[in-house]
């Protein structure tokens, strides 16, 4: 049963790692979202995106092969959410749609497999991507990882149309919370939304 406690927003503040990090996006989404957050690091390869990244925040990314962290190092930034934005390329619709068999998204299946050897994994983890990762095998290992490690996910495409934003370009998202945490609206399992609660 679904309790006060488990649908109430954070009590102390979001320790955020922010994984394949562009420009800064889910950072400024974390600070549009009015949560108390501090980002303890952000990855990403560009070397561009890293400098306008740089620029925004005043901090500059790790610029390197996710593949080379470790489920140890993970565990030293104590962080209580993810926010994930791997490369779309393997899935996009107008691409060869490789998915987990396209390079591109090695690192990221890399990480998924560190999630069960944390001593101390995130209690949130928020992927975006382009829509075509739902059909994807990535897709299916994400969620079976992390059903397998005690989270509940909710899925959703969504479009900045739905929130008065005048930009048609829809998205992939998926929102996992560890248990004991549940979500205030619960959904049918693999079940992909065409809106979030309340839109």
């Amino acid at each position: 049963m679904e309790t006060t406690e488990s649908r109430a927003k954070p009590t102390t503040p979001v320790r955020a790692l922010e994984f394949y990090s562009g420009i800064g996006g889910m950072r400024y989404a974390l600070k549009r979202a009015c949560l108390e957050s501090t980002v303890l690091a952000a990855f990403d390869l560009n070397n561009v995106a890293n400098d306008v990244y740089e620029h925004n925040f005043g901090e500059r990314p790790v610029q390197g092969n996710l593949g080379t962290m470790t489920a140890k190092k993970l565990d030293k930034y104590g962080a209580s959410l993810w926010t994930m934005s791997p490369p779309c390329q393997p899935y996009t619709r107008n691409g060869l749609q490789k998915g987990a068999g396209d390079f591109r998204a090695s690192s990221f299946t890399y990480l998924l497999t560190l999630l069960p050897a944390l001593t101390t994994p995130p209690s949130y983890i928020l992927v975006e991507n382009v829509v075509g990762f739902e059909a994807s095998s990535t897709r299916k290992e994400l969620v079976e990882t992390l059903h397998a490690n005690a989270y509940t996910c909710q899925e959703f495409l969504c479009t900045p149309l739905q929130f008065g934003i005048p930009y048609s370009r829809p998205r992939y998202f998926m929102l996992a919370k560890r248990q004991p945490l549940h979500f205030a609206v619960e959904y049918p399992p693999d079940v992909i939304m065409m809106h979030p609660p309340g839109i």
